[in-house]
């Protein structure tokens, strides 16, 4: 980057460039707001008028809402902002992407209210920024011409060792690395830090199967095991373990038994799970091609939609 555009951009990061904010015209009088317009940064005006809205006294919807309630919301304006983003409306992803924040905090001031186990959105932020500074050990490495042997060590001993021993080499090499490398990294990292004992731990049930099906394909891709994974994906025989296991062959009667009594259950099971594998097939080989399956699927809709559009306008105007 050069300094022109450095400078550009620090100027714009600077408090004092940006014109002081102000109330909506006709709320200037409220003192609901003072904790607002007192607010020394956007963000914390966006923490105090939502904590007006939750706290008694504000809004009667807001104030019943709970984490559980918000989902709905939360998951409805990730989408959108997905959609503005995939269209490239630049002016709709800046009221999307607020709507984002807003759940952010929203979610976290309902935490905060909690009796058992509260947290608020500054610890959110703590966490985030010290998880974002140790997943990058190639980006905040020690200054240059500092003297590692008299600094205090702020590294983990294990984590030292894994990566060679050598924290202040490693992360000079690992600057010269592709993307892929550090990714790479950072999911080392974050399994050491959760301590997983799965490649699939942490992957959420509660998202659609799609989207799921990607997660579980990128994970074990990710896995130095991966090949040995990718079998539970193949449709075998079971294992000689599990042949010789009589708690397996009684199970295998008992399928038999039930598939005879639900006469063409067992059919309609089969062909659903070739739909299935078919587009669990799908997920992997876009995967290998770079293709991202869930966007291509919704670019892919929008022009069906698109069309379908057109051909009900044209049968209206005939």
């Amino acid at each position: 980057m050069n300094d022109s555009g450095g400078g550009a951009m620090q100027a714009n990061r600077d408090p004092q460039c940006h014109t002081q904010y102000r109330l909506p015209d006709g709320f200037e009088h409220c003192s609901k707001l003072r904790p607002v317009t007192e607010a020394a940064t956007a963000l914390d005006r966006v923490k105090a008028v939502v904590d007006v809205l939750y706290s008694p006294g504000g809004c009667p919807w807001d104030g019943q809402q709970t984490n559980e309630s918000l989902l709905k919301n939360l998951l409805e304006e990730t989408y959108e902002y997905v959609d503005a983003v995939e269209t490239h409306d630049r002016a709709n992803m800046r009221e999307e992407l607020g709507d984002v924040l807003l759940q952010s905090v929203f979610q976290a001031r309902v935490c905060e209210s909690d009796t058992e186990d509260p947290f608020d959105i500054d610890e959110v932020a703590d966490r985030l920024v010290n998880k974002l500074i140790t997943r990058h050990p190639h980006v905040f490495a020690a200054d240059t011409g500092i003297d590692l042997d008299s600094a205090p060590d702020t590294t983990n001993t294990a984590d030292s060792a894994d990566n060679g021993g050598n924290t202040k080499d490693g992360n000079a090499s690992l600057q010269q690395e592709s993307p892929e490398a550090v990714l790479a990294l950072w999911e080392k990292m974050k399994q050491q830090e959760k301590h997983r004992t799965s490649v699939l731990e942490g992957i959420s049930q509660s998202q659609g199967a799609l989207p799921r099906a990607v997660k579980v394909v990128s994970r074990i891709s990710k896995s130095p095991n991966a090949d040995e994974l990718f079998k539970a994906f193949d449709e075998t025989s079971p294992s000689k373990g599990q042949r010789d296991d009589e708690r397996y062959a009684a199970g295998r009667s008992q399928e038999a038994e039930q598939s005879a009594l639900n006469g063409g259950a067992t059919a309609e099971r089969e062909k659903a799970d070739a739909y299935a594998n078919a587009i669990l097939d799908i997920v992997r080989k876009a995967r290998i091609d770079g293709i991202d399956i869930e966007a291509a699927l919704r670019n892919r809709l929008r022009d069906v939609e698109s069309r379908v559009a057109d051909i009900e306008s044209s049968s209206r105007a005939r």
